[in-house]
């Protein structure tokens, strides 16, 4: 787990933190491991501690960017550095996009336009500033 995120984990928060929007996507076979590489066991999920070895990606991930956002905002309060956070969940499934967060839409489309860019379509995305509003955007 540690491997994984400081192998994609840690430059997609650099990213992110230079303005660039940043997703992370893990496909494969059923039973081969993705949902426990992305999150880990359940316990680990909400568990921020960390010296949780089986915490996954999408928990590091979360710990680490808002530590850094806190950090560079304590570090250089004279920047005033703005930094605004979205969270979605989406799930292709049977070449179909569906919304984790509002299951009525479904089948959504990837579109490309020249104010937002590549985007998935009605994708319900809430803005979050902790680790535990993503938390609860998990748990709906």
């Amino acid at each position: 787990q540690e491997d994984a995120f400081h192998l994609v984990g840690v430059p997609m928060i650099h990213s992110a933190l230079a303005g660039f929007n940043t997703s992370l996507v893990c496909y494969g076979q059923s039973g081969t491991g993705k949902t426990y590489t992305m999150w880990g066991p359940l316990a680990a999920m909400f568990d921020n501690r960390s010296d949780r070895a089986d915490r996954g990606i999408v928990p590091r991930f979360f710990q680490n960017l808002f530590s850094q956002i806190q950090g560079n905002q304590e570090s250089s309060p004279e920047k005033h550095t703005s930094y605004q956070c979205r969270c979605s969940f989406l799930e292709v499934f049977n070449e179909q996009i569906n919304d984790l967060l509002d299951p009525s839409q479904r089948n959504l489309q990837i579109r490309e336009t020249t104010g937002n860019g590549i985007h998935v379509e009605n994708l319900t995305e809430e803005y979050v500033s902790t680790v535990e509003d993503v938390n609860q955007i998990l748990m709906k």
